[in-house]
């Protein structure tokens, strides 16, 4: 194996392999070099599995040599014109730059590694408006939480449960055939940044035997997915929203900034209309705490939510104005050019 990169692609690389693997397992910090039909890199989350199929002229060789990030990471130069060079004998592999050399024995390995590689890509959307729509549903998840993607007639829908709250997004892309997808919360995460360093514009996505798949460019992402079987939306969620009474976004986010600074972290606070004024109130230990957030021409009605989670989910709506409205004893929270909502029920 013999090859280099220049120094800004190797550090892009580098950024993309960190941003897979994310940090919550430390043992699948590292990425692996191998050739089929070309030169590729590979890392993995243990879940989310990126094949990089690069356009470099190489010399076919066996085996695959495994990387550790952080070591690679130290590489990384700020002169973008330089070059890294990389090099094989026997087991291991050899990185270098002008002025450094990392050298890494026992390297090598001979099973390349085993993803899904082959889809059925029946969905194309523009990537910045699907990874908006998948950082905004997953943004009051936590570990242990699923993130769904189907296909619903002529628009394919994102949603997530984060307690008390249903987040929702749509996306009015017809897909060729019907899915349904379960994906961890954790590798959306990992997704999710992993998408923000792309320059692609369209990403595809389909199903293979039991993986999903995107493909953006020169990157292949097969991702596992579980059975949980998500509940069917409502079918209000996707009438009309104009009814609703708008209350400034930012205004909502100024008043969840001031309440969560004075809650604990998992502690609920309560909204509460009465037909004139939206409040949000804070009641802990001897603590009495009340914060108007808007004039509010609306129904009145007491909903009990995470401040904080819903402060993420708010922030990640682009509407300047958000629609509030009753929905059979539930509260829908609408941006209405994003298609995005917010779901939570009341307390009577």
């Amino acid at each position: 194996m013999n090859f280099r990169l220049v120094s800004s692609d190797y550090s892009k690389l580098i950024d993309l392999f960190g941003r897979v693997s994310g940090t919550v397992e430390p043992s699948y910090r590292y990425f692996q070099i191998y050739y089929r039909r070309g030169l590729k890199f590979f890392a993995t989350d243990g879940c989310l599995k990126l094949e990089f199929s690069s356009s470099l002229p190489v010399d076919p060789f066996t085996g695959v040599y495994s990387v550790p990030i952080d070591y690679a990471r130290a590489l990384k130069s700020s002169d973008e014109k330089s070059f890294v060079s990389f090099s094989s004998e026997g087991e291991t592999i050899e990185i270098k730059t002008d002025s450094e050399t990392l050298s890494l024995q026992k390297a090598r390995s001979d099973a390349i590694p085993a993803m899904e590689r082959k889809f059925e890509f029946s969905s194309r959307f523009p990537l910045k408006e699907f990874n908006e729509s998948l950082n905004f549903v997953s943004a009051a998840s936590m570990e242990g939480d699923t993130v769904e993607i189907f296909s619903r007639g002529s628009e394919t829908i994102l949603a997530a449960s984060a307690g008390r709250l249903v987040l929702l997004s749509i996306l009015e892309y017809e897909p060729r055939t019907d899915f349904h997808f379960s994906l961890q919360y954790v590798t959306v995460r990992h997704l999710v940044k992993t998408l923000e360093l792309l320059k692609t514009e369209e990403l595809d996505a389909g199903s293979g035997i039991s993986d999903f798949g995107l493909k953006a460019g020169s990157l292949l992402f097969s991702i596992c997915t579980d059975e949980t079987e998500f509940p069917k939306p409502p079918s209000f969620l996707f009438n009309e929203t104009a009814s609703g009474v708008g209350v400034q976004r930012k205004a909502f986010l100024s008043a969840l900034r001031k309440i969560t600074r004075l809650s604990r972290r998992g502690f609920s606070v309560l909204m509460i209309s009465d037909g004139k004024k939206l409040k949000l109130f804070l009641k802990a230990g001897s603590l009495r705490y009340d914060c108007e957030i808007a004039v509010f021409s609306g129904e009145e009605f007491v909903i009990q939510v995470d401040p904080r989670k819903l402060q993420s989910a708010l922030s990640r709506i682009n509407d300047s104005l958000i629609l509030l409205l009753m929905r059979k004893g539930n509260l829908l929270m609408a941006g209405k050019k994003s298609k995005k909502y917010l779901l939570i029920p009341l307390i009577n």
